[in-house]
């Protein structure tokens, strides 16, 4: 290979710059995986909403007065037995204080 002299090494300078950016770019993804880690598919949701509402002590009447979503839609939700519009889901996760992950 033919490279000109000053081209054929790199100074430490910039040996540590690259080693900055990967170890930049595993970090951000090491950070991502610890946030997602509790996420869950899908098929799963109601479970979640199930177990979060559960352990709040709510009844599914009150955490449909305080999220505005119908009984019988919160209880689709919980048993999974219905596809849901996402401005719903938002309602009975933030009432929840839930995070709602899409990707």
């Amino acid at each position: 290979m033919n490279m000109p002299e000053d081209k054929r090494f790199m100074s430490i300078d910039e040996h540590l710059k690259i080693i900055q950016e990967k170890y930049n770019h595993l970090a951000g993804r090491l950070h991502q995986s610890e946030t997602l880690k509790d996420a869950v598919s899908i098929e799963k949701t109601g479970e979640v909403v199930r177990a979060a509402r559960k352990s709040q002590g709510l009844t599914r009447k009150a955490l449909c007065q305080l999220s505005g979503v119908s009984y019988s839609t919160l209880n689709k939700v919980e048993t999974g037995s219905v596809s849901i519009r996402l401005d719903i889901m938002m309602k009975i996760v933030k009432t929840l204080g839930l995070n709602l992950w899409i990707g």
